[in-house]
């Protein structure tokens, strides 16, 4: 079950990129459809007209730009590393969105396993004293544990 929400999660993330649209940070509820729409803070700042505005993003809580409080994609150092190759373009989102589309569970483990090998090489690399293959400022996030978004891991 933790496969398959991680994988839905995967392929909304992908989605999102390709299309360019970041998660809301604030919604609004609509009373003739019933439901809460995304909305922004300009908005949000202009209460007069009398519609329920709620802050989505908390301070203190983790915040992914694309999925919102659901941040298990944008913690998985392996699938970053898989991103940042990957994905240099942005039209190169609409491709990794098609493969996902078909089949979110095998491309989340074909693309997890080949994350898995990009930071094994880079490791390799750096101990070996060999330059890096990823040539980023991000590059230096994957290279060793501890350091990056999962910074309170202790090496």
């Amino acid at each position: 079950m933790i496969e398959q929400d991680e994988a839905h999660a995967l392929r909304r993330y992908v989605r999102n990129r390709a299309h360019g649209r970041p998660a809301p940070e604030f919604v609004r509820f609509d009373s003739f459809i019933q439901g809460w729409l995304e909305s922004n803070e300009t908005e949000a700042v202009g209460r007069c007209d009398g519609k329920v505005f709620r802050q989505v993003r908390r301070p203190g809580l983790p915040w992914c730009d694309w999925l919102g409080l659901d941040t298990r994609i944008a913690d998985d150092h392996a699938l970053q590393a898989y991103f940042q190759l990957r994905a240099k373009e942005p039209h190169d989102w609409n491709h990794l969105f098609k493969e996902v589309d078909r089949n979110r569970r095998q491309a989340l483990r074909r693309w997890c396993l080949e994350g898995f090998r990009i930071l094994a090489l880079i490791r390799a690399q750096e101990a070996a004293g060999q330059a890096a293959p990823l040539l980023s400022p991000l590059a230096d996030e994957f290279r060793t544990r501890g350091r990056g978004m999962r910074s309170l891991i202790q090496a």
